[in-house]
C-alpha cells in the first residue's frame, strides 16, 4: 500500500517553484532547482508531478488570485476598482514576465496552452458580472456581444501590461481610458 502524498512537501515544492519563477523565470524552474531550494527529494517531487512542466503549471496556478466583483454603482467605478485590485495583487514587471513566459510556452506546449487559457478565463467572471450589471443599469448597449466587450475592455490594459508595465497606475490617464471605454460601450442613439 502506498503512502499518502505529503501536503507539507507539496507546499514547499510549490513555494520554491513560485520563488524561482518570480526571480528567474519559467525556464529556471526545473525539478533539480525546486528540489535544491525546497529541500524536498526529487523522488518526492515526481510522486506529486509527472514532470517539470506539470510542476510549473501547478505553481503558476497558485499565482491566481480571486478578484472580487466590485459594485460601485457605475461601470466606470467598477472598472477602476478592478484595475486597482489588479495593480495591488502583483508587481507589474513580475506580472508582465509571467504573462509573456506563459504565452511563449503556450505556443509550443499544449499543456501550457490549456493552463494559460484557464488562467485567462478565470479572470472573465468578475468582468462579465460588471458588464451585465452595467447593461441592466442602461450604461451599456443591451445588444452588445458580452465576450467581445470583455476582450475590448481588457485589450488596452493588456497592451500596457506588455509594453509599459510601469504605466499601469491609478491616475488621470487610467480615468481617460475608462471614460473612452464606457463611451464606446454605451447605448447608441436611435436614428430618427
Amino acid at each position: 500500500m502506498s503512502r499518502p502524498l505529503s501536503e507539507a512537501a507539496r507546499t514547499k515544492m510549490l513555494g520554491a517553484a513560485q520563488e524561482i519563477i518570480v526571480a528567474d523565470g519559467l525556464d529556471a524552474c526545473t525539478v533539480d532547482e525546486v528540489a535544491r531550494r525546497s529541500g524536498v527529494a526529487k523522488t518526492t517531487i515526481y510522486r506529486h508531478f509527472k514532470n517539470g512542466d506539470e510542476l510549473v503549471i501547478a505553481a503558476m496556478e497558485c499565482f491566481k488570485t480571486d478578484v472580487d466583483t466590485p459594485d460601485t454603482g457605475s461601470l466606470a467605478g467598477d472598472l477602476r476598482a478592478m484595475v486597482e485590485q489588479f495593480v495591488a495583487t502583483l508587481e507589474p514587471a513580475v506580472s508582465r514576465r509571467l504573462f509573456v513566459s506563459m504565452l511563449h510556452r503556450a505556443l509550443d506546449h499544449p499543456d501550457f496552452e490549456q493552463a494559460f487559457r484557464r488562467s485567462r478565463e478565470a479572470e472573465y467572471g468578475p468582468l462579465r458580472r460588471v458588464l451585465q450589471r452595467a447593461i441592466a443599469r442602461g450604461e451599456v448597449d443591451p445588444e452588445i456581444d458580452v465576450p467581445l466587450a470583455m476582450q475590448f475592455l481588457q485589450g488596452p490594459f493588456m497592451a500596457l501590461q506588455l509594453l509599459r508595465p510601469d504605466a499601469i497606475t491609478i491616475d488621470d490617464r487610467l480615468d481617460q481610458m475608462i471614460e473612452l471605454s464606457c463611451r464606446a460601450l454605451a447605448p447608441q442613439p436611435v436614428p430618427l
